[in-house]
Order: structure tokens, then C-alpha cells, then sequence
């Protein structure tokens, strides 16, 4: 059996790149991968994925079994669910599509691929199948598929202590991308640059604040975080909302938050991308997902 452990992702600037063929689709952009996972373990038979013991992404699923010529079936645990803006979509099919190229003996390179052209055929995402397979505060500098974009995973002088909250909507991807005007996304890009010059992290939280202002609704967490000491700067992206905190402030904002009846979690950056283990365990029932050190 093999596990799997994909860490989520969630963009702060992303500006889309079409082109005719899916796998050099994709966009420039930056985001953080955190040190939260979908935690999954695969093993050959029905042909599937579930999440958090739900049945989900089955068109996609079924894609990738018959273009890898294999039926897997994923048994995956999430901290956060689909459609929130944490990348979820794209860590379940890269889980699915390493699977299921492994068993084949196939190019890891050409699973990975294989799942960044179903997450944009299917409109569910651009840049998190490389994001993630990159890991950490990474920069999507080509955009693409693993092997045709290129990301850049920045090596930062600290870690930073995240408070991440799950807030109680979601927004398909498509939907959310419709409401963006070409005139925002030049700004993005000139934000996105300033970004790469500088690998700063403050650049990062500051310019995805704009940007993501400009699309979601930020009062409610203004509203909120406005009574909150330690906070340095967050930003929001569909329900995913991360706050960057002072340490000794950490436990004071979970808490504010967790009043307001949000799903919580304290934690950082990832140091690593995509993982894979043969093991003889199996998923448990019920088991929470894998949280990283902090979480």
C-alpha cells in the first residue's frame, strides 16, 4: 500500500495562462504550502477517491484510471474540505495519479503531469499540482505542469507561526476565476514581480491582501481580527484564511476564532512537497488528518 502525504496550498496572487495544450496551461503566482497534508493511502481495486470517508471527484478519478490503465482506489484524510481554496482537489489527484503510475512502473513525472491536466480540464485549479510538488513559500515563475512550468521553492531566514481558519463558505474555482477582470489581474502581475524581486514575506502577505480584497469579502475577518494583538498581516482566499501571528499572541487568536465556531489550526510553512512511502498501514476509520508539527 502506498501513502501519500500532499501538503495544501493556498495561492495569494495568481494570474491564469491559457494555452492550447492543458499541461503548459496553468499560471504565474505565489502562495504558501503549509505544514497541514492530505494524508492518503492507495491500494490497487475500485477505482476512486474518497475524502474524509465521502466519495468525491469522480469524473476525475475515473479519468486517471483509465489513462494510467489501472484502477486505484484512495482513501484520503483532510484537515479542511474541497472548494475552501486550500488545494485539496489538486493533493487528492496527485495522490491518485502517483498511485496509480507507480503501480505501473510509469515516470512520476508523467503522474504528476497527468493530474495538473485534470485539474485544469476540470476546472477545479492552475497552479497547485505544481505548488505543492514544490512545497514551502513557493513562486510559480513558468507556468505549467511539473516538468514544463517552473516553480521556485524560497528559502526563508524564519519560519513564520500561521494561524489557519477554515470560514463556512466555498466558491468553485471557475466561478471565482469569472469574477476577475484582466485589469485586476495586470496588477496582480505587477505584485506578483515585486514579490520575486524580493522573496520578502511581508511583500507576500501585503500584496495578496490587495489583490484578494479586490475579490472576496474581507469585512467579516476585519471585523474580527480588528480586536485581535499579535497579528502581523493575513490574507484570504475563498474560505482559506491565513494569519500570520506573533508567537506569544498564537494561542489568543486560535482562541478568538475558535469562539466564532471556525475550524482552526496553528501552523507554518511546509519544508517539503510531495511524499511517498510503501507502508503496511491502513487508513483508520474516522483518524484526523496528518497536521505537521505544529498543528
Amino acid at each position: 500500500m502506498k501513502k501519500i502525504l500532499v501538503p495544501l496550498h493556498v495561492s495569494g496572487l495568481w494570474i491564469p495562462f491559457k494555452s492550447r495544450d492543458l499541461v503548459e496551461t496553468g499560471s504565474y503566482g505565489a502562495g504558501l504550502n503549509l505544514d497541514l497534508y492530505v494524508e492518503a493511502y492507495a491500494e490497487i481495486g475500485e477505482c476512486g477517491i474518497y475524502l474524509n470517508n465521502m466519495r468525491v471527484l469522480e469524473e476525475q478519478s475515473g479519468r486517471i484510471c483509465r489513462d494510467s490503465g489501472l484502477s486505484i482506489l484512495v482513501r484520503a484524510q483532510s484537515p479542511v474540505g474541497l472548494g475552501k481554496g486550500f488545494g485539496v482537489s489538486a493533493s487528492l489527484l496527485i495522490a491518485h495519479a502517483l498511485a496509480a503510475f507507480h503501480a505501473r512502473r510509469l515516470p512520476s513525472l508523467k503522474a504528476l503531469q497527468e493530474a495538473h491536466v485534470v485539474e485544469v480540464e476540470y476546472s477545479t485549479g492552475l497552479g497547485d499540482v505544481l505548488s505543492e510538488y514544490t512545497g514551502g513559500f513557493a513562486l510559480r515563475l513558468k507556468p505549467g505542469a511539473p516538468g514544463i512550468g517552473l516553480a521556485h521553492r524560497v528559502l526563508l531566514h524564519e519560519k513564520p507561526l500561521l494561524v489557519v481558519a477554515e470560514l463556512p463558505w466555498s466558491e468553485p474555482t471557475g466561478r471565482m476565476l469569472s469574477r476577475i477582470s484582466s485589469g485586476l489581474y495586470e496588477e496582480a502581475y505587477t505584485f506578483f514581480r515585486r514579490v520575486v524581486e524580493t522573496e520578502d514575506l511581508a511583500d507576500f502577505f501585503h500584496y495578496s491582501q490587495v489583490f484578494t480584497r479586490r475579490i472576496f469579502d474581507y469585512k467579516p475577518v476585519d471585523d474580527l481580527l480588528k480586536k485581535a494583538r499579535g497579528v502581523i498581516s493575513y490574507y484570504l482566499k475563498k474560505a482559506a484564511l491565513i494569519v500570520w501571528v506573533e508567537r506569544e499572541s498564537a494561542s489568543n487568536v486560535v482562541e478568538l476564532l475558535e469562539e466564532r465556531g471556525l475550524k482552526v489550526f496553528k501552523s507554518t510553512i511546509s519544508d517539503r512537497g510531495v511524499t511517498v512511502d510503501n507502508t503496511s498501514e491502513s487508513p483508520e476509520k474516522g483518524k484526523p488528518a496528518y497536521k505537521g508539527k505544529t498543528g
